[in-house]
């Protein structure tokens, strides 16, 4: 389930590289990593999240200190250094993992998820049924929950931010390897794609919590006024699909993908932002309980949220215990 949606940018990672340039930097990831990623045993991918969290941790870095903001504002409570480096090594668990997932094969993006039974089962007769669309919050890995459900036969639509045009096209081509169709946020004829591709029996996910236009909807956030992407509840009212808010969090042995029961579809401008309350709820529970897996890295929250600052003292090697996009562009 990408950004399902937004063309992941690893800013902290493009920033222990020589400054080439964005482009150029990002060409260099995705082609060494594309190469590389596939092939790190373990033991070579948890020294990349230590010394990737202890290096991140060192210095001053704009990305982490959003992170560490929003986490205190959707938890009430200012992460500690531990949670800190456990939400890096998440970071760039995932990356490591999007960029190896096209060589995985079904069968073992398939067995690397588990999900909530009763979730799953709405899930698979919805999409038999009326049609499904998923909200996600950027939790975890959503790239590979959308693999998942392509591998286990139910196929992908999403849209993703087209953050630059060297970015967009290299992971899209990864989901179209996963199975997985990608529509560009700012193509004016997103909504009527993702309808069609509900349709078309495609289960339609969808970034829900970051407002990418500006144009979502009002809704509050463990009590903090914030604006959330409309396009989730209104693809699904306009379809009559199933909307499900979906969450995805690491465990010591994959991931484990959870489902909020159906949001029921509502008329009228008000029925958007009823629907997409029942989101944020689910999204800020789900946060709230895998605070590290929540990798939002840009300012959040609109109420202003003191500023936070990490203690910069030497960071501590995370412990292997850690284990280890959409912004829908879609308004109302």
């Amino acid at each position: 389930m990408t950004e399902p949606g937004t063309a992941r940018g690893p800013a902290d990672i493009r920033n222990l590289l020589p400054a080439a340039g964005v482009d150029a930097r990002n060409r260099f990831l995705f082609a060494r990593g594309q190469q590389l990623a596939p092939h790190l045993p373990s033991s070579v991918q948890n020294l990349i999240m230590n010394l990737g969290s202890a290096m991140s941790l060192a210095r001053p870095s704009p990305e982490i200190d959003n992170w560490i903001a929003n986490i205190t504002a959707a938890t009430g409570t200012r992460p500690g250094r531990a949670l800190q480096r456990q939400a890096i090594r998440s970071y760039l668990r995932t990356y490591l993992e999007v960029l190896a997932l096209p060589s995985w094969g079904p069968q073992r993006t398939a067995t690397a998820v588990s999900a909530e039974p009763t979730g799953e089962r709405i899930l698979r007769l919805a999409h038999t049924g009326p049609g499904v669309v998923c909200a996600l919050p950027h939790s975890a890995n959503w790239d590979l929950a959308g693999g998942w459900a392509a591998a286990t036969g139910m196929p992908v639509t999403s849209v993703a931010e087209r953050l630059g045009e060297t970015e967009f096209a290299a992971f899209t081509e990864i989901r179209r390897r996963l199975g997985i169709e990608i529509l560009a946020h700012d193509d004016s004829s997103v909504v009527r794609e993702l309808i069609r591709a509900v349709r078309n029996r495609r289960v339609v996910c969808l970034m829900g919590d970051r407002d990418l236009t500006g144009g979502g909807v009002p809704v509050r956030w463990n009590g903090h006024p914030i604006t959330m992407p409309a396009g989730p509840a209104l693809v699904a009212r306009r379809t009559g699909a199933v909307l499900l808010g979906v969450g995805c969090h690491y465990t010591a042995t994959g991931m484990k993908i959870d489902f909020s029961a159906p949001i029921r579809l509502r008329p009228g401008r008000g029925g958007l932002v009823a629907m997409t309350q029942e989101l944020a709820d689910f999204f800020a529970a789900h946060v709230a309980r895998h605070p590290a897996d929540w990798h939002l890295m840009q300012p959040f929250f609109d109420r202003p949220v003191d500023r936070v600052r990490r203690t910069r003292t030497p960071a501590a090697p995370a412990r292997d215990e850690d284990r280890d996009r959409s912004g829908s562009a879609v308004g109302p």
